[in-house]
């Protein structure tokens, strides 16, 4: 007697639902679903070509088909740190879920602890979203970042005694700074707001002590001088003796 045939298996080949989703395509193990982002330094990163293309009109566009890089799944952009794009594509996944995104509140008490993610980081991500042209991921971002600086700002006033806090912020607000694009409205909009914060934070010995640990961001440390003597000037006008202020948070409206 002959041994019985195995059926060969078949596959369902109805395209997945999930797959036709951008909130759950990302979940499912599709090797033409996947796109390799080449950047600065040779690392390669890997990402959902649904979830990249619903969040940004830039990757929309260009991995369409009729393109290259939508034949092949693979983009080179090779002038990013692949730090920042990691984390640009970090939100980009964050918002491809039915939970709506809402910014964190601002922490009453930032003063007990250190940033949650450094200002430089959340400003890197902002400029790759008009990059790539991710609007509603922008506007997420900028919040987060308004949030930032009220919170550092509050940290800066409240630590006057604490050296090594106001060292840590005055670095964290430095190097968010020498990062901005100020050609760029929105982004010159922001560089006002962390000057202003700043100001009215931080400590006036610490800043005359500690001032030499962020010259390599010369453009911070130009624009901070520049607002403590626009306000010496007013004090000499005015007569009026000068206090720094705990600002309520920048508006995120």
């Amino acid at each position: 007697m002959k041994p019985l045939r195995k059926k060969a298996k078949t596959h369902d080949e109805r395209p997945s639902v999930l797959l036709s989703d951008y909130r759950t395509a990302w979940t499912v193990r599709n090797n033409e679903a996947g796109i390799d982002i080449r950047t600065l330094g040779g690392d390669v990163l890997n990402a959902h070509r649904q979830v990249l293309a619903q969040h940004s009109r830039y990757f929309e566009k260009c991995l369409q088909n009729q393109f290259k890089e939508g034949q092949e799944g693979v983009i080179d952009l090779d002038d990013i740190n692949p730090k920042y794009l990691a984390l640009y594509i970090g939100v980009a996944y964050s918002h491809s879920s039915i939970v709506p995104h809402a910014p964190p509140a601002p922490d009453p008490n930032p003063e007990t602890s250190a940033p949650k993610s450094p200002l430089r980081d959340l400003v890197e991500v902002f400029k790759l979203c008009d990059r790539f042209i991710s609007p509603a991921m922008g506007d997420f971002v900028l919040k987060c970042i308004l949030i930032n600086i009220g919170n550092n700002h509050r940290a800066l006033y409240r630590s006057s005694s604490d050296e090594k806090q106001q060292q840590a912020l005055m670095r964290d607000f430095a190097d968010a700074f020498e990062a901005l694009n100020r050609d760029q409205a929105d982004q010159e909009k922001l560089a006002e707001t962390m000057i202003k914060y700043f100001v009215e934070g931080i400590d006036f010995t610490a800043w005359d002590n500690f001032m030499g640990t962020v010259t390599d961001c010369p453009q911070f440390v130009a624009h901070v001088s520049r607002a403590f003597s626009r306000k010496l000037a007013d004090i000499l006008t005015s007569g009026r003796k000068y206090k720094r202020k705990e600002l309520n948070a920048p508006p995120t409206g």
